[in-house]
């Protein structure tokens, strides 16, 4: 995980000059949703790369699952048809890693981690201040492996647990759209 952030970090910084940007054009952006935070960097008018972080907390409460906890890092790559810092369309991806709990009625939890792939097309609003607004919605998909569970009883919740992970192993439309509020600098 270190070793992840320090080689973004190195990326961002050491290859500015790489990519010949003029000195007026903003060239990085954070971006907040109320889950998960970003770091871009404007590689030119249309693309940028970075990386994320965030954890969902979700209340399930159906199939005796009453909730659940995903927390992710990762890195992401987006298109944008104008230009990033304008108002445009736009395709986001966002790769990485993940792990997930999940508690069911009984109090028992199971853990599970993998690597997801979110591919999103949007929108983009972009005003004088610096500051954007990013919609956008699209297809997710996940890898899931059992870690771990802690059993409370034996009233056999794990099958539904179970059942739901693999419903949302691949999703034509996410469920979480994609939502963020950020500032270029």
């Amino acid at each position: 995980m270190k070793n992840l952030l320090t080689s973004v970090f190195l990326l961002f910084f050491l290859t500015t000059p790489l990519f010949g940007q003029s000195s007026e054009d903003k060239k990085f952006a954070v971006r907040t949703s109320i889950f998960a935070h970003a770091l871009t960097y404007n590689l030119d008018k249309q693309n940028a790369v970075g990386f994320h972080f965030g954890q969902l907390s979700t209340k399930i409460n159906e199939d005796n699952i009453e909730k659940g906890v995903n927390s992710f890092i990762g890195v992401n790559y987006g298109y944008a048809f104008d230009c990033t810092n304008c108002d445009s369309f736009l395709i986001l991806t966002l790769l990485g890693p993940y792990s997930a709990v999940f508690t069911t009625d009984d109090g028992s939890t199971y853990s599970y981690s993998g690597w997801y792939l979110n591919v999103a097309g949007g929108y983009g609003w972009y005003f004088e201040n610096d500051i954007s607004v990013i919609l956008g919605i699209g297809p997710s998909f996940g890898t899931w492996s059992k870690e771990s569970e802690n059993l409370k009883s034996d009233k056999g919740y794990g099958n539904d647990v179970e059942d739901r992970v693999k419903k949302s192993s691949f999703q034509p439309i996410s469920s979480t759209p994609f939502f963020a509020i950020g500032y270029s600098f």
